[in-house]
């Protein structure tokens, strides 16, 4: 459901120093007063100057601008916010506050608003426009700029002007990609400073192909329904992202051990051995996991057949919707894709028993699902692909009157998920 502010009533009682005002005239005078705010901390100095013409040097596109920008601030200054960033609690102690941009880029180390005011100083040296916004997150409410409380836009990035429409970025996020932002922050109104027009901007969505789950396995079935071989999963985007913040501070036994319960709780006779973690806290790189695995049981014999699920990621999924009814709205943080891609060696003298592959199905441009399942020419390896989407043109947010068409969606897919397929002994290749 969406958050539970967004759903439960509450009363705010706060004191102000600000004048009443409606909001169309709340929100500029804010907008005013945070670009006063910023005014002087984004003043450049001859070394900013310096370190910007130095990243900016031969850079042909102000995207390529950005980019060098971005990467600088994201690995060049040490974030003291960041529980990960490999300072110690004495170091950050001892980490003095930044009055400005200037202040940031000498000592290398700041807070995650220092790094977004560095980078708005470096790209505005660039010859760019470039702002510290204000924005709401939408993981603890959905904002209306009827509300005239500064409490509900807390969150902070960059807005920078490019061919006359505002980018987002923050560089203080370290696992978010350039180009994005934190989920949270999505598909949101951000209040884009001015010193006499300030504005509201909503921050784009990223579509699915932009947080992917890419899936692969290359396993051998044995004749008593036994499967073994070795399994990748990368994750991209916003997947990527949370991830690394849930992994980066974990050991290195820790992170094997919740791989191994992940794994478990779909397979419960699963044996995962050969695990590797890769790209943890690597920035661009997406993160991994791979295994061997060896599950007894996972095909089920029955005299001369075995009853095999070829979507192996999907074995031992619950159905996402199991009631009939619905209270609440249905709300999911971002739009994804899911592809898998399984090949399984199957035993031998067993083939095909009249099998039929799982049914494709769309669902206006919102989702689509596509599985495909082939066999080798010589009828030893069944190839199984799967693509997914969901979220298309920007449909995260279903009220409760569309509950039944969603779990429509949903149940179909668990449905086509669970397709299993019959093998059988002492049969000729189809």
């Amino acid at each position: 459901m969406p958050p539970e502010d967004q759903i439960r009533a509450w009363m705010l009682v706060y004191y102000t120093m600000d004048e009443v005002q409606p909001a169309e005239k709340f929100w500029p005078k804010v907008g005013r007063e945070v670009h006063d705010y910023y005014k002087d901390r984004f003043k450049a100095n001859d070394e900013i100057k310096k370190v910007a013409a130095e990243l900016t040097a031969n850079a042909a596109t102000a995207d390529e601008k950005l980019r060098r920008l971005f990467d600088f601030c994201r690995t060049r200054i040490k974030n003291v916010n960041d529980d990960a960033s490999g300072m110690t609690n004495e170091e950050r102690a001892k980490a003095k506050e930044n009055k400005n941009a200037a202040d940031t880029l000498k000592r290398g180390v700041g807070t995650g608003e220092d790094i977004d005011v560095l980078f708005a100083a470096l790209a505005n040296a660039s010859g760019l426009d470039a702002r510290i916004t204000r924005i709401s997150d939408r993981g603890r409410i959905f904002f209306d700029r009827r509300s005239t409380d500064r409490f509900m836009l807390n969150g902070y990035n960059v807005a920078v002007k490019v061919d006359d429409s505002w980018r987002f970025f923050d560089p203080a996020s370290k696992y978010v990609p350039f180009g994005m932002l934190r989920w949270q922050e999505e598909n949101q109104d951000a209040l884009v400073p001015d010193a006499k027009q300030p504005s509201f901007v909503r921050t784009p969505l990223s579509a699915p192909e932009k947080s992917k789950q890419k899936r692969s396995a290359k396993l051998k079935l044995s004749e008593d329904g036994t499967i073994e071989g070795d399994v990748r999963v990368e994750y991209t985007g916003h997947f990527a992202a949370e991830m690394k913040e849930q992994y980066d501070e974990n050991s290195a036994a820790e992170r094997e051990e919740n791989l191994r319960d992940r794994v478990r709780g779909r397979i419960s006779s699963a044996e995962l051995t050969d695990i590797r973690i890769d790209n943890v806290s690597e920035l661009d790189k997406p993160f991994a996991y791979s295994y061997r695995i060896r599950a007894a049981g996972y095909a089920q014999r029955t005299g001369k057949r075995l009853f095999l699920q070829p979507a192996f990621f999907e074995h031992g999924v619950s159905p996402l919707f199991s009631s009939a009814e619905r209270k609440y709205p249905i709300y999911f943080s971002f739009p994804w894709t899911e592809e898998d891609e399984v090949t399984i060696e199957l035993p031998a003298g067993y083939s095909l028993d009249n099998a039929d592959a799982p049914a494709p199905f769309s669902a206006g441009g919102i989702s689509e699902y596509k599985p495909s399942l082939g066999i080798s020419t010589d009828g030893r390896l069944l190839v199984y692909k799967r693509n997914f989407f969901f979220g298309g043109k920007g449909n995260i947010l279903f009220d409760v009157g569309s509950y039944s068409q969603l779990k429509t969606v949903f149940d179909a897919l668990h449905k086509q998920d669970n397709h299993v397929i019959t093998l059988k002994q002492g049969t000729a290749s189809p």
